[in-house]
């Protein structure tokens, strides 16, 4: 009887204890959960902490974002600037060069320029300089040359003209494709000729051409034509039969050697 009664008086003391503790636990945790939650327990402290802890968590949490938000607009201002500065520098610096090339190629052309206007003038220096000395009027010209010239002429003259010119036969084709209508009548050769022995000049500009033709040169054997003539840089000497129309056996090549060919026929033969 001892034992069973020991056990029913440890039975209900421990329910005693243990009834206290549920009642204290139903009560401290909903308020520990409550604290957790920033809401703060019922009581004035447990009540103003949470609520000041979650004023500084909300505003903790509102100044980072604000700060990491910052920061960013920060990067992608940097990011979208450096493009534009390095593109600014990049075009300067190509700008620059792009200035240097062209200042360095004008000062190459104007060097170049200068150099080919200096030979242009030796060259015409040096061909007036020759044409001078050939064209001083020559003391040993001959006698048919003077202000009678074409009445004084030794041999037989006057049958050439227009008429033969017309005939050559690469004439009618080749003037065509040259787009040559006529050659020089003997009445401008005679012309410039009486004008070159008034000024005692032994040459004439042959017209429509580039050459110059010695006229006190020409000599004359039966219908072929031996003279000189001058192209800018030489004097040449040439060979014209004025019936066939060939210059040194063949015919002209081209506009300038047609005008000398006829040029140097009508101081020979024409009327």
């Amino acid at each position: 009887m001892t034992r069973p009664i020991r056990s029913t008086a440890l039975l209900l003391g421990l329910a005693l204890v243990l009834q206290p503790l549920e009642l204290i636990a139903a009560v401290e945790i909903p308020a520990a959960v409550e604290i957790a939650r920033g809401g703060g327990g019922h009581g004035g402290g447990g009540h103003g902490g949470g609520g000041r802890a979650a004023s500084r968590g909300g505003s903790g949490a509102r100044t980072g974002f604000a700060s990491f938000s910052g920061g960013s607009n920060r990067s992608s201002l940097r990011l979208e600037t450096r493009p534009a500065e390095r593109s600014g520098r990049v075009d300067t610096r190509q700008g620059n060069r792009t200035d240097r090339t062209d200042l360095r190629q004008s000062n190459r052309t104007d060097r170049t320029d200068l150099r080919q206007g200096n030979r242009s003038d030796r060259v015409n220096d040096r061909n007036r300089t020759r044409r001078q000395a050939i064209n001083t009027w020559d003391r040993n010209r001959p006698n048919w040359v003077n202000r009678n010239w074409n009445v004084n002429r030794p041999w037989r003259y006057g049958w050439y003209g227009g008429s033969y010119w017309n005939n050559w036969g690469w004439w009618p084709g080749q003037a065509a494709a040259w787009g040559l209508g006529s050659l020089a009548a003997f009445a401008v050769i005679d012309s410039l000729v009486d004008s070159a022995v008034s000024s005692q000049t032994s040459y004439i500009d042959v017209p429509d051409s580039d050459y110059s033709l010695y006229y006190s040169s020409v000599q004359v054997s039966g219908d072929l034509v031996s003279f000189q003539a001058d192209d800018g840089s030489n004097t040449l000497t040439f060979r014209a039969d004025c019936r066939s129309g060939t210059l040194n056996g063949y015919p002209p090549q081209n506009t300038d050697e047609a005008q000398l060919l006829n040029a140097a026929c009508q101081v020979a033969f024409g009327q």
